[in-house]
């Protein structure tokens, strides 16, 4: 009898481990960024904690341009991410990206205080619904 239950109690475990298994995690947007997450204001509020940390920042993007550096050296993108009061950093990223006026991202790379700036390695563009784009940047930003 006991040789049953345990044979039961294997057969249903293994089920629902492999039903565990099976299902696909949701990806979270950003997440594959590297980098200590922390909100903008967090940085500016303590500038000299985060200097020389790898830091990954999300927020609305402005300020966008694109030139080249110094003679021979590749193009490099700038910008400025910002939250929703208007704090920002400003991102400065080699080569040229296709990045928008008001798009919302994510931005890893390492933060230096001279100059309030990301030296970005990485990004990821997150699509926000347009209809509750502000309660969304909200939800994220409020962690």
């Amino acid at each position: 009898m006991k040789a049953k239950h345990f044979a039961l109690i294997a057969f249903i475990s293994s089920f629902v481990f492999t039903a565990a298994c099976s299902k696909k995690p949701e990806y979270i947007p950003g997440s594959s960024v590297q980098g200590f997450r922390a909100p903008i204001s967090k940085i500016l509020f303590s500038p000299v904690a985060f200097d020389g940390a790898t830091v990954a920042v999300e927020g609305i993007v402005t300020d966008v341009s694109t030139e080249s550096g110094q003679p021979g050296e590749d193009m490099v993108t700038n910008f400025k991410i910002s939250d929703l009061n208007g704090n920002y950093i400003n991102v400065y990223m080699p080569d040229t990206w296709e990045i928008s006026e008001n798009d919302y991202m994510i931005v890893g790379g390492i933060y230096r205080k001279n100059g309030n700036v990301i030296e970005a390695e990485e990004l990821e563009k997150i699509v926000l619904q347009k209809d509750n784009r502000k309660e969304e940047i909200e939800k994220r930003d409020d962690w």
